[in-house]
């Protein structure tokens, strides 16, 4: 668990009208109403245009200074230090395996197959390992005492690289070994490279038994250190002139490796690297998405983020898996159509 000190305390974010930016105002209001009203679990709501912050409401108990887990939306954020891990050569391809980078957790293995597990099927939740997100899995696996031996000695329901099957363990998996690839925890390599630059100085990442950061949820930010998150991959690594990420890997990472059936309300759903995407009203999009409602959604396009936490205490059964992808969409309702009304 990391916990920093505030004594250099993060510069504050630019504001702005939304008139400034090209917003209308009266759209952004109609969006907040519409999350107080019909969402009431949702307790943030953050739409940064053009580098400054224009619009921002809390709701229920939350506030801008307060951390806030973001379950799965973690994910994006271990992509972003894939990418800082290959720019720095401590990961030398997507395509290395498990096998080589993690030989010592194989010795009891039988399954050889297990072995061609690479970063690049981590990264797309295609291990091919069994794997019930919604079920048993992850509750078995945080109440074991070793996540990723407990991952993976389950058994290989699909060939590496042939099946798409959303899995926090997967993302274990892969924290596991950068760890062993960067010889620092998440946690630790985040501060160095992206935190630190970024000027995050609160937050709390979490660990598993063995010390392995988790990869995949638990880590907390305020809604404005979040926002910087999502700036950075909508700025395609850039921050304040330095290059932090390769702007290729962004791009990449933020294009649909996997291609997932489209339900109705749905179509065009999709995973890159640790980060969904979709279209939002015809402009290609990339979210991150945790469990409740925890959002960062950029709009390249139209230089547009959306920023949203919600309540975990207060979780309405809409919100308590990726089926919030296609339930739920407040940004091309109301927050595209604010860009568009006054282009």
């Amino acid at each position: 668990m990391s916990d920093p000190s505030a004594d250099n305390p993060p510069a504050p974010w630019p504001e702005a009208a939304p008139t400034d930016v090209d917003l209308d105002a009266d759209l952004l209001e109609a969006a907040y109403r519409y999350l107080h009203d019909h969402v009431p679990h949702m307790d943030s709501l953050l739409v940064i245009r053009h580098g400054a912050l224009v619009f921002e409401r809390y709701m229920r108990n939350m506030a801008a200074d307060r951390l806030h887990n973001l379950k799965s939306a973690t994910k994006s954020v271990t992509s972003l230090l894939v990418g800082v891990a290959l720019a720095t050569g401590d990961l030398a391809s997507l395509d290395e395996p498990l096998g080589y980078i993690l030989p010592e957790l194989f010795a009891g293995v039988d399954d050889r197959a297990k072995r061609e597990i690479t970063i690049r099927h981590l990264l797309t939740m295609c291990s091919g390992l069994a794997w019930d997100e919604y079920g048993a899995s992850a509750i078995a696996m945080t109440a074991s005492p070793d996540w990723v031996r407990y991952v993976l000695e389950q058994p290989l329901a699909y060939p590496p690289g042939t099946h798409f099957n959303y899995s926090t363990g997967d993302s274990q998996l892969l924290a596991a070994a950068l760890q062993k690839l960067t010889g620092m925890s998440l946690s630790e390599y985040a501060a160095l490279y992206l935190f630190g630059p970024l000027g995050i100085s609160r937050y709390i990442w979490p660990a598993d038994p063995q010390g392995v950061t988790i990869g995949g949820a638990e880590l907390a930010l305020t809604p404005r250190d979040l926002a910087r998150i999502g700036r950075l991959a909508l700025q395609r690594g850039m921050w304040q002139g330095e290059a932090l990420l390769p702007a290729t890997w962004i791009a990449d990472s933020q294009r649909a490796h996997v291609l997932l059936p489209s339900d109705e309300g749905c179509a065009g759903l999709g995973y890159g690297y640790l980060w969904w995407v979709r279209p939002q009203a015809g402009y290609d999009s990339a979210l991150a998405v945790g469990y409740g409602g925890q959002f960062t959604i950029v709009v390249p396009a139209l230089d547009l983020l959306v920023v949203m936490t919600g309540d975990l205490s207060d979780v309405p059964p809409g919100f308590r898996n990726n089926q919030m992808l296609c339930q739920f969409n407040l940004v091309e309702d109301f927050i595209v159509p604010a860009a568009l009304a006054r282009a």
